[in-house]
């Protein structure tokens, strides 16, 4: 096959030049038996008239033959490129498509040989399908005591993220949010989702005259929140629809709530979407000692950006997967362990 590679390119060169030459060699023998004819009946009549229409009429001829014969040639040249264009842009994207089905392949193989099909199955569809991810994510923790009941302490909580549609088609996302009552009956009132507001991508930076937010943000306060509200045991869980989101784009979500805990207690933050970038910060009564990420492998992953006697800023920007999550601890640092132990 390769010795008839070169042959093959000399027929079509000379092939590309019979056409020219055929239609300029036809322009030649015209003019001269133009010219013949015009000199024949130049002796035979002097009329300047005829002499000059014959004159033009044999230029015009050779003129044509000469702008055909240069007009094919370019055309044909003209075509050749474009057909090795688009040749060559076929031959990137086939490529480029088999590169594709190669790397999900190799990705596929090599999972195969990691983890078993039940377990890939549960990746795939708990991550791999799922059409959300977060992003910036920042968890915001003011942990204070009650003056009322020492024992205890009220947090307050502010969580800010990017939910982004990572699907290829637009969709309605489902916020999910909870809020418990533990402690309710000592402190009624204290677990509660406050506020939910979802600030659409392409409205973000049109802020309102005092500078919050969009004008056309969407803020549910707790009245409005109540119709997306399902009991569930000590808790409350709310599934609530966000405006439609295009794929590739986002919509801000912020989440302000409370609640009560012990004063000397641990509280495991876990997530429900594939969460990217984590950024947590907890200020807190100088008596009480903060700790987070403690467990692996988020201690490994996680880095202390501030810690002074009444705040703490960890960051992370490993990803977390569904259902995984960190922990925070507080305790007051008067206390013995026996004491927190007792708590």
């Amino acid at each position: 096959m390769a010795a008839d590679g070169p042959g093959h390119g000399k027929r079509n060169g000379r092939n590309q030049w019979v056409v020219p030459g055929l239609l300029l060699s036809v322009s030649i023998v015209s003019y001269l038996l133009l010219y013949t004819l015009r000199e024949t009946i130049k002796l035979q009549t002097s009329l300047p008239v005829l002499d000059r229409i014959w004159s033009d009429v044999t230029t015009t001829v050779l003129l044509a033959g000469i702008v055909l014969a240069t007009w094919e040639r370019s055309s044909r040249k003209d075509m050749e490129r474009f057909v090795r264009r688009l040749s060559q842009e076929q031959r990137e994207i086939s490529e480029k498509m088999l590169e594709s089905v190669l790397e999900r392949g190799s990705v596929r193989a090599m999972l195969a040989e990691k983890i078993t099909e039940p377990v890939f199955l549960s990746i795939q569809r708990q991550i791999i399908d799922v059409p959300v991810v977060n992003r910036d994510y920042r968890l915001s923790l003011k942990i204070h005591r009650l003056a009322a009941d020492p024992d205890f302490v009220s947090i307050k909580i502010f969580e800010r993220y990017r939910l982004c549609n990572t699907s290829p088609e637009s969709r309605v996302l489902d916020l999910h949010c909870m809020s418990d009552f533990n402690y309710e009956d000592r402190f009624p009132g204290h677990g509660r989702l406050t506020e939910v507001r979802l600030q659409p991508n392409r409205l973000r930076d049109r802020l309102r005259l005092d500078g919050v937010g969009s004008i056309d943000d969407k803020t549910l306060d707790e009245t409005l929140l109540a119709e997306y509200a399902e009991r569930l045991g000590s808790a409350l869980e709310y599934h609530i629809p966000t405006p439609r989101v295009d794929p590739g784009d986002e919509i801000m979500i912020m989440v302000r709530r409370t609640k009560i805990q012990r004063a000397n207690d641990v509280n495991f933050w876990r997530v429900l979407q594939a969460t990217e970038n984590v950024e947590l910060d907890i200020e807190h009564d100088e008596e009480l000692e903060v700790k987070a990420f403690q467990s692996a492998p988020w201690r490994a992953f996680s880095k202390q950006d501030h810690s002074d006697r009444t705040q703490a800023i960890w960051t992370m920007n490993h990803a977390i997967l569904p259902h995984q999550g960190f922990d925070i601890s507080w305790r007051v640092k008067s206390a013995t362990p026996d004491e927190a132990d007792a708590a």
